[in-house]
């Protein structure tokens, strides 16, 4: 059997998406990073021998191309009862210029006995959300975002920027995934930061489902008496909420 959607278009069949569970859809723009989607299916009968998730995203009022869609096979979570899959999806902050966009999935569903099956169609309107930490110490040089949907069932840690510092910048967090470790990198950062005006503001976006609630804390780096530190805000162990 093809692999063929509702619409009658091919699906991808690409067997490199077989490896790893975090995919990159679509590119994002500059300040922004992705956010991660964990999408689950649960086996509500026997027999289920593979399950295939199809994504694709569109612009609000505009109709999804079902030609740009990717399908990923989602992993069993072995030892759950009834068995759980599930994949991560990234997602980027904004889709051709928008802050709010349309995520499409569906799932296929394939039967040991060779029957397929395919779910309906699901649609979630995407809201890019920004977050600030003002540093009212002027002591804070790193702040992460640590954040997840509803019930910490998947955590994720967003970096934030300084306000002032430039995306392309050299110290900026932009170029801290290729530079962990390098302390004249770190050094860098410090003393830009101290040029800053007071109070610091650190902001970051992430992109997350309209409607849904997001569990965060702050993850604070720093120096104090020139040397570093690592501590926590969040609200007292009770967390911060914010419903989109």
């Amino acid at each position: 059997m093809e692999n063929i959607n509702q619409s009658g278009i091919e699906l991808a069949n690409d067997s490199s998406l077989l490896h790893g569970t975090v995919t990159e859809l679509l590119p994002t723009l500059p300040f922004d990073f992705f956010s991660y989607l964990k999408k689950e299916y649960i086996d509500e009968e026997e027999g289920i021998d593979e399950v295939t998730i199809s994504c694709a995203f569109s612009r609000i009022n505009e109709p999804v191309d079902w030609n740009n869609i990717k399908s990923f096979i989602m992993m069993p979570e072995w030892g759950t009862t009834p068995l759980r899959r599930s994949w991560i999806v990234r997602v980027p902050t904004y889709y051709k210029g928008s802050d709010k966009f349309l995520f499409h999935y569906y799932f296929q569903i394939k039967y040991a006995d060779g029957k397929e099956i395919l779910s309906e169609n699901y649609t979630q309107l995407i809201t890019a959300k920004e977050f600030e930490y003002i540093d009212h110490t002027s002591s804070l040089t790193n702040i992460t975002l640590h954040w997840s949907l509803n019930d910490w069932s998947y955590p994720q840690d967003t970096p934030m920027e300084a306000e002032g510092i430039d995306w392309e910048n050299e110290c900026s967090i932009s170029r801290s995934p290729y530079k962990a470790g390098d302390k004249l990198y770190r050094e860098a950062r410090r003393l830009k930061i101290e040029k800053l005006p007071h109070p610091r503001r650190f902001k970051t976006i992430i992109a997350v489902p309209s409607k849904e609630t997001v569990n965060y804390c702050f993850k604070l780096e720093g120096y104090k008496e020139g040397e570093p530190f690592t501590k926590w805000d969040n609200n007292e162990g009770k967390n911060f909420l914010v419903r989109l």
